[in-house]
């Protein structure tokens, strides 16, 4: 199966939406040796049960080492996890230059080859000139599958060369059908902080829920100071608690001009007490500054202090 598709694909859409797991489905439908009518994978070939376990000769998932499976450290000690901490999470030119003898040699199995970059904005300009002469000049057989949140990061000429396949939010009421059907404790409100998308709302922890839902509970109560705030949230990581501010601000912007929460719905009401004494244009700024920080708060010089400015900024409005 390779057919009339093109020898490079791009799926991009924003995340959480299933993106990545499309292009798992075609690569491995692609390298199946007894297709199903309808065209998917068989699930029982052998090219089938060694690409569930990672090791199809004719297959290559190149993606930063810092979303490396945790598997690949099994057995890692501290040392080994702080390690993993400071993994890139760029895609380096040498991860492309080793393909060489892949894209190169022909497929172990005589049928495709296929290549799957994920994300694709993560290549820094380095990796992404080192694959544009494979992606002008194909080898037979061979297939690149390109998956990325933010495509306009990509250089043009790796935009170029692929056949762009723009993904969508599915229906809200599929996604929660499906949330329900995972067997998880999906919630319509879950749902809709994750913006709607189902992977995304699958994904968020239940301890991670909790927490947020108790920093939520702080800054939906006026009378908590900064400090507060502060220490509540020392021991977290900066970058999550940035997004959970952008989206707690999100709302009430939206609720000063169009009078509907997007992402907290379950939180109107403690939304409109707050919006009532913060003016929008100061909102605005915040807004504005915390999508400043959110390109810091992976690796702020001091958490305390980072979360300090934050509150600080934050209790400025009200």
């Amino acid at each position: 199966m390779r057919g009339g598709l093109p020898h490079a694909l791009l799926f991009h859409g924003r995340p959480g939406i299933g993106k990545l797991h499309l292009a798992e489905v075609l690569a491995q439908s692609l390298l199946c040796e007894n297709r199903l009518h309808t065209g998917l994978a068989c699930g029982a070939c052998p090219a089938c049960g060694w690409f569930a376990a990672g090791n199809h000769p004719d297959y290559r998932l190149v993606q930063p080492e810092a979303l490396a499976p945790d598997d690949m450290d099994a057995g890692a000690g501290e040392t080994d996890a702080e390690d993993k901490k400071k993994s890139s999470k760029q895609i380096k030119i040498e991860q492309i230059r080793a393909l060489g003898d892949f894209l190169n040699v022909g497929a172990h199995r005589g049928g495709n080859r296929v290549v799957l970059i994920h994300p694709a904005e993560s290549m820094n300009p380095g990796s992404a000139n080192a694959l544009l002469k494979s992606l002008e000049e194909p080898s037979s057989g061979l297939i690149f599958l390109l998956v990325s949140h933010q495509p306009r990061r990509l250089l043009a000429t790796v935009r170029s060369r692929c056949h762009a396949l723009p993904l969508a939010l599915p229906p809200r009421d599929v996604s929660l059908r499906w949330l329900q059907g995972q067997g998880g404790a999906a919630t319509a409100a879950g749902l809709a902080f994750a913006g709607n998308a189902p992977l995304e709302a699958a994904l968020l922890q239940d301890e991670e829920a909790d927490t947020r839902r108790r920093l939520f509970d702080l800054l939906g109560q006026a009378s908590t100071s900064a400090l507060s705030l502060a220490d509540y949230c020392q021991r977290l990581p900066p970058g999550p608690v940035v997004d959970w501010m952008l989206k707690w601000t999100y709302d009430l912007i939206a609720l000063a001009s169009s009078g509907k929460a997007r992402y907290n719905v379950d939180r109107e009401k403690a939304l409109n007490q707050l919006v009532r004494t913060m003016p929008t244009l100061k909102l605005l700024r915040f807004y504005s500054a915390l999508a400043s920080m959110k390109a810091i708060s992976e690796h702020p010089l001091n958490a305390r202090l980072f979360f300090d400015d934050l509150f600080i900024a934050y209790k400025e409005i009200v």
